[in-house]
């Protein structure tokens, strides 16, 4: 299992746009992703809704755990589609 913390640098934080990108990839790999922000409860990255409820706005930081196979490839994924801030 893989842990890291990823900073969101969307204006407009984690939004349905940004949500529906990040369920695409956990369910494009063979790993069980998860996504927490503010202490809450881990969220299964393969639901839009469980993912917008952790309000996670622009500058908060997400801890996304990534168990699997392909684990280290989700993970930079993950790091570069938050990263790319305007680009969702």
């Amino acid at each position: 299992m893989k842990t890291q913390d990823i900073k969101v640098q969307n204006k407009q934080g984690i939004h349905l746009r940004v949500a529906g990108e990040i369920v695409k990839l956990a369910k494009s790999h063979q790993c069980t992703l998860s996504v927490s922000c503010h202490g809450c409860k881990f969220a299964d990255a393969c639901s839009v809704m469980q993912l917008l409820t952790l309000d996670a706005s622009n500058g908060s930081t997400l801890r996304v755990r990534a168990e699997g196979p392909d684990e280290d490839l989700v993970m930079n994924k993950l790091e570069d589609l938050l990263a790319d801030g305007d680009g969702i």
